[in-house]
């Protein structure tokens, strides 16, 4: 019974935390490209803060005109 309820709790608070930085996603780009990024993505680390531009969804992004990605290949806008 103890190993049900704490796989149901580690379920849960997996949950929880893909949810919550699902919600929070952001995403970056360059002035100088024409490419969207996650944060973490190597290329992204390299943007110069004068020239980063954020957005909250890839939608954003798109309208924008930029594209995603083809290293840390973030989600196409839906």
């Amino acid at each position: 019974m103890k190993k049900k309820t704490l796989v149901i709790l580690a379920g849960l608070f997996f949950l929880l935390i893909f949810s919550t930085s699902a919600l929070s996603a952001e995403f970056w780009a360059s002035k100088n490209s024409t490419t969207y990024h996650y944060p973490t993505c190597r290329i992204a680390k390299k943007i110069k803060a004068e020239n980063l531009v954020k957005f909250q969804t890839p939608a954003e992004a798109k309208k924008a005109g930029y594209q995603p990605c083809k290293i840390c290949k973030p989600p196409l806008p839906q």
